[in-house]
């Protein structure tokens, strides 16, 4: 009996210790400041420009109290901005005066200001329980936007020179997406071009995605090509191939003459083995800009691909006419004659008495002699390419009894394999 009273002290005491507990907690918690109050502070700190730093952290710490309005919320946002003003300013004063100042910093003050801005416009405009908009200080923003907006794009600038993409990139957007009913004008066309530039080179591609349509239309042919190719690009990184390919499809029809957009739908067109439509694409290609030595190139290779020999060499010669190095076009002609010769080989005659097996070995070696001089260009502009020459040059070598450069390509693939 003596044993269990000890544990039965402790569940006596136990609950109690837990209330005090409890209670000493709760009395340590600190009394929350009265909004009026942080206003008065942030007030002071304005005035005095002093203390901005600490009462703007105090403002935007209330915002999550409980039981706030949309109205005091967009009163805490809109004094936060007016605080990061001040903050701008006092660094402005330094430069006006000549004195030491922290040029980012003067940036910054300004990119956070409009943060603090657009946040106010969310909650001041948004619809009340029944629907009604009552906004009260869009015009207090509007206005204090304005007055700094110029700088806004020079930050972005600034930075872009010193910095790099990423730490520019806030000022652009900002500039680009945060206005109402603002004329279109040199800067906007700038800092909407600049937005969805400095978005892909920091590898935002939902940022590339969301200025890059907006830019083309500010931009010349040249520039939009490039910009709808940032967009495809972003498309692909960020795995949506629906929209890869819908922008791809879009490109060629816009910009027929950028073969960014071609070649890679073409690609994808392959890939899913719908040579026909890579087909009809390049038609289109070639009717569109009088065709170039890669559209009929990717006929070659998707003739190639159906095994339809004769009609990859067709095309292959028309892609060399038009470019004499195309080490991809020689190759493709080069692998057609030598499937040709391949099954040429097997389809003769293998009865040595018989009238056809000189006609059938004579039309088979032909054949090889056609593959080789293609073969042996895609090794002379393509030389650091073993993987893709050797081989087929082994083969050619061997069945026209070329000794020597035979020998010479059988030393390289044995190497290959060391």
């Amino acid at each position: 009996m003596r044993r269990g009273f000890p544990l039965l002290l402790l569940f006596l005491i136990l609950p109690a210790f837990l209330n005090v507990s409890a209670a000493e907690k709760k009395q340590k918690q600190p009394k929350q400041e009265k909004l009026s109050a942080l206003r008065k502070n942030a007030k002071t700190a304005l005035k005095n420009q002093a203390n901005q730093d600490a009462a703007r952290n105090a403002l935007l710490g209330a915002i999550g109290r409980e039981g706030l309005k949309n109205r005091q919320k967009a009163d805490i946002y809109y004094m936060a901005a007016l605080l990061e003003e001040s903050l701008n300013g006092v660094e402005n004063k330094k430069a006006y005066l000549k004195q030491a100042f922290d040029t980012a910093r003067f940036f910054n003050k300004l990119c956070d200001m409009y943060a603090q801005l657009r946040l106010c416009d969310s909650v001041d405009l948004a619809p009340d329980d029944n629907g009604r908009i009552h906004p009260r200080l869009q015009k207090k923003t509007r206005a204090l936007r304005l007055k700094h907006r110029r700088n806004i794009i020079g930050g972005g600038k600034y930075f872009l020179a010193r910095q790099g993409f990423a730490p520019a990139y806030p000022f652009f957007d900002l500039y680009s997406t945060y206005r109402y009913d603002e004329p279109v004008d040199s800067l906007l066309r700038q800092a909407v071009c600049l937005a969805a530039l400095t978005a892909f080179h920091m590898d935002n591609y939902p940022g590339t995605v969301k200025h890059a349509d907006e830019a083309i239309t500010y931009s010349d042919s040249s520039t939009s090509a490039i910009l709808l190719e940032y967009k495809a690009r972003a498309y692909d990184q960020m795995k949506d191939s629906d929209m890869w390919v819908v922008t791809l499809r879009r490109g060629v029809r816009e910009y027929p003459e950028h073969d960014f957009f071609f070649v890679h739908l073409a690609d994808w067109y392959h890939a899913q083995r719908e040579f026909a439509e890579e087909r009809r694409l390049a038609d289109k290609l070639i009717a569109a800009t009088g065709g170039r030595a890669i559209h009929y190139y990717a006929k070659s290779k998707s003739y190639l691909a159906e095994n339809n020999y004769e009609s990859c060499v067709v095309y292959a010669d028309s892609s060399i006419a038009l470019q004499k190095d195309y080490a991809d076009a020689y190759y493709n002609k080069g692998i057609a004659y030598l499937n040709m010769a391949i099954i040429s080989q097997e389809n003769s005659s293998k009865d040595v008495n018989s009238p056809q097996y000189a006609a059938d070995k004579e039309r088979t070696r032909d054949l090889y002699r056609k593959a080789r001089p293609c073969m042996e260009m895609v090794r002379r502009l393509q030389p650091e390419k073993e993987d893709r020459w050797a081989s087929p040059l082994y083969r050619i070598y061997l069945n026209l009894n070329l000794g020597e450069e035979f020998v010479e390509i059988d030393r390289i693939l044995n190497a290959q394999k060391k």
